[in-house]
């Protein structure tokens, strides 16, 4: 095995299992998935690890919290002092060193930097963890832009409008300069196709896994590194009750952690443009008709899938922190009106999965609480019993 030149600042990497000597097969990662060299690469090397003891969980969007820890350990896991200054950043918790880390030596975009808040539970965009590992490789030494590859660049998504429209406008100016002028020219990130790299999608284990392969590759020479065997972590408890006496539609406690992964497995079967069954006819009666089509039989579907036939209740102008992991949010339009189902939220958005006339699944779309708190007909739907 070569040794790593610069084993000092990689000499431990992702948290669990870094003592297996040998790559064993993930049964959700068959050989012929597009990254799964790169997943075997950055398993046998302790980049990463899976989620079980057979499983990586290739499709699950990573947050915010978990890419700084990653990068963190991949820098060998520093001593940290201090704090960060975010209010939502809770101390002593399993990420609390990595966000440290992150914001002190400045791997976060500006905007983490300089605001109050972290949003750590916020599923990351392409862009921002393109960004993350650009500022990385330069605390490194090892990435310098090429302003001539932004400009040579193919990719049409790439424009100030869509990220302003989106929310993102603060940290275009980054992401241009470490997507087009470092991880593309690189061979760290790919297109999505021949003109677009989807810079605001979510990012997965299996993209984070593919970039940090072509990472080591790449910049740093394909050097192994030094990886220390740590004790496998103890999961972090639930934030959510299990003992409220209902269960998921698949027999599990009633809680977001498991509603949260019966979505994951949802979208497994429904990646996005998928289509899904229409009209769905709905066991449960439906809030919408026993029978629906577009965004409302997606909604429905999404939702007796997760939670079975529990019954429905509707909330007119909901407050913010009534809305929960699964809960269909509708709103009036121009079409008569549009719901979709909740994946994720932070203080001030939510993600969703939703549909539109085409009766395809979509996924990663975003909403913000000051757009949708003034709109005609917002309402909620949940099946929590609380």
């Amino acid at each position: 095995m070569r040794k790593r030149m610069i084993s000092v600042l990689l000499c431990a990497v992702a948290a669990v299992s870094l003592a297996i000597p040998a790559f064993a097969a993930y049964r959700d990662v068959p050989a012929g998935y597009w990254a799964a060299d790169d997943i075997q690469y950055v398993t046998e090397r302790g980049l990463f690890n899976g989620t079980g003891s057979d499983t990586f969980g290739p499709s699950t969007e990573m947050s915010r919290a978990m890419l700084a820890t990653v990068l963190y350990r991949y820098a060998g896991s520093p001593p940290v002092a201090g704090a960060a200054p975010y209010a939502d950043a809770v101390a002593g918790s399993w990420y609390e060193p990595g966000v440290v880390w992150a914001y002190q030596n400045k791997i976060f975009p500006s905007v983490n930097l300089e605001r109050g808040l972290l949003y750590p539970n916020e599923n990351v965009r392409r862009a921002e963890f393109c960004v993350m590992l650009y500022r990385f490789a330069q605390s490194l030494g090892k990435a310098t832009a090429d302003p001539a590859a932004v400009e040579r660049s193919p990719f049409t998504d790439m424009d100030w409008g869509r990220y302003s429209t989106a929310g993102f406008g603060p940290i275009y100016h980054e992401a241009e300069e470490a997507m087009l002028g470092w991880a593309w020219p690189m061979g760290i990130m790919e297109g999505t196709s021949a003109t677009t790299i989807n810079p605001l999608g979510t990012i997965t284990r299996a993209e984070v896994a593919a970039m940090l392969a072509r990472f080591d590759r790449n910049v740093l020479d394909g050097t192994e590194p030094t990886v220390q065997p740590t004790p496998s972590p103890t999961p972090d408890p639930s934030p959510y009750p299990t003992d409220n006496g209902y269960t998921t539609a698949d027999g599990k406690p009633l809680t977001e952690e498991n509603v949260r992964a019966a979505i994951v497995a949802l979208k497994e079967t429904y990646p996005t443009n998928t289509p899904y069954p229409a009209p769905f006819i709905s066991n449960s009666g439906g809030p919408y008709g026993v029978s629906s089509t577009y965004c409302a039989g997606w909604a429905t579907l999404c939702s007796d899938t997760i939670f079975g036939n529990l019954p429905w209740k509707h909330i007119v102008k909901p407050d913010w922190t009534q809305i929960r992991v699964g809960d269909l949010i509708r709103y009036d339009n121009d079409s008569g009106g549009h719901v979709v189902v909740v994946i994720d939220k932070t203080d001030d958005s939510i993600k969703v999965t939703e549909s539109g006339s085409h009766n395809k699944a979509i996924w990663g779309g975003q909403y913000f609480r000051w757009w949708l708190e003034v709109q005609p007909g917002y309402a909620l739907r949940t099946r929590y019993p609380e």
